[in-house]
């Protein structure tokens, strides 16, 4: 096992199986967290509930409102808890093969600590690992795209059924902009009318950086790290899209074995002196 030299676990953010949906909603926009942890008042954790979770249960929900819906009707169950001397390479293989959005750090006790969520493991990586991976290894390739002309429903509607995080926004092959979980967050409330004609271009993010696929992987983590988004366009050299990476491929990369050997050797290194 390699020393912890950078913490990746983080403060855990609570609500309780009773609170409403539009407690939850106002919590994840206003503190700018993508996961939640759902726990009794024991700090036992009972679940979780993602931005995705929200918006899955909004869309299909009828005419209720987010007031009269309770966290326990849209939170998932299936919850992966960890010990607090996890290491983060160990914490990236798990996430990865369990395919898991977070996970949830416990005492010896049962109690809940902290939380990992894959941004992260994306800024562990910014940080320590440098030189191993050009973003075109781990880019997701041939992105899903929509016009900016397509509507909010239909924008959502992909979202959900792919289960993806975020579309690019484009219009005759030239990127716009980006439309993501979070975005439609702030929405959530009229996302159950299915007949608005809200039109993507209206509510999307304009992108403000984009990114050559022969570049560090190092810089794309950082990029993300720094302008606080979970995905990045992935662009050649003429400007042609050729993929997105995400902090979720951030996650893969450190998966490699190249990692695990430079940690080593930095470790090596770094005792020397």
């Amino acid at each position: 096992m390699y020393t912890n030299l950078m913490s990746i676990i983080r403060e855990p953010v609570i609500v309780r199986p009773h609170d409403s949906l539009l407690h939850t909603v106002k919590i994840m926009t206003m503190e700018y967290v993508p996961k939640l942890i759902v726990a009794d008042e024991n700090e036992i954790p009972l679940g979780s509930i993602s931005q995705k979770d929200v918006l899955n249960f909004i869309y299909r929900m009828g005419d209720r409102e987010l007031d009269s819906v309770y966290v326990s009707e849209a939170m998932k169950k299936d919850i992966i808890t960890v010990n607090s001397s996890i290491e983060p390479l160990e914490a990236s293989q798990i996430m990865i093969e369990k395919k898991a959005p977070l996970l949830i750090v416990i005492s010896d006790t049962g109690k809940i600590l902290g939380m990992i969520i894959k941004s992260d493991l994306a800024q562990y990586y910014a940080t320590l690992i440098r030189g191993i991976h050009k973003v075109s290894e781990y880019m997701s390739k041939n992105p899903i795209t929509v016009n900016k002309d397509s509507t909010l429903d239909e924008v959502t509607k992909i979202i959900l059924e792919k289960n993806i995080g975020r579309l690019i926004v484009e219009d005759n092959g030239k990127i716009l902009g980006t439309i993501t979980t979070t975005d439609l967050l702030y929405l959530a409330p009229v996302l159950k009318f299915k007949d608005l004609k809200i039109k993507v271009k209206e509510v999307m993010t304009p992108t403000i950086v984009v990114m050559d696929e022969n570049e560090d992987l190092n810089y794309a983590a950082k990029l993300m790290a720094n302008r606080k988004v979970k995905g990045i366009p992935i662009v050649s050299a003429n400007g042609e899209l050729k993929g997105i990476v995400t902090t979720t491929d951030i996650v893969r990369a450190l998966t490699d074995e190249k990692v695990r050997k430079y940690l080593l050797e930095l470790k090596l290194y770094t005792s020397t002196f």
